[in-house]
């Protein structure tokens, strides 16, 4: 169940990447609050909605000492979605992560966005 590299679909890079500039803040913590509001939605994402042609990270460089909360945020999501945990967490965090950045960039076009969201 543990996966080290996240690849991000090439959308989702160029998202990140227009909403770093945006917020003025790094694309690991609009990755944590991606991650937070994609978990907030209705349903799972679909995995095959995403490419994996953009913008590698690090897992636990996105989600630092708080590693292990995000996955069982993760985790918690699966078992109320339906889906089995060992057989779904790697794609299914991928996914969230990818819903999560479309979501903020749609959503949020100034830090005070991102003030009101949380």
């Amino acid at each position: 169940m543990s996966f080290s590299r996240i690849k991000v679909s090439e959308n989702a890079t160029a998202q990140l990447s227009t909403l770093k500039g945006r917020l003025k803040v790094t694309p690991n913590f609009i990755c944590r609050m991606a991650l937070c509001t994609s978990l907030e939605e209705t349903g799972a994402p679909n995995p095959a909605q995403y490419d994996q042609e953009g913008q590698e990270f690090n897992r636990y460089t996105l989600t630092g000492e708080y590693d292990p909360l995000f996955s069982a945020l993760v985790r918690e999501k699966l078992a109320k979605d339906g889906l089995e945990i060992d057989e779904y967490f790697d794609e299914q965090y991928r996914a969230h992560l990818n819903r999560g950045i479309g979501t903020l960039f749609g959503r949020v076009k100034s830090m005070g966005d991102l003030v009101d969201l949380i």
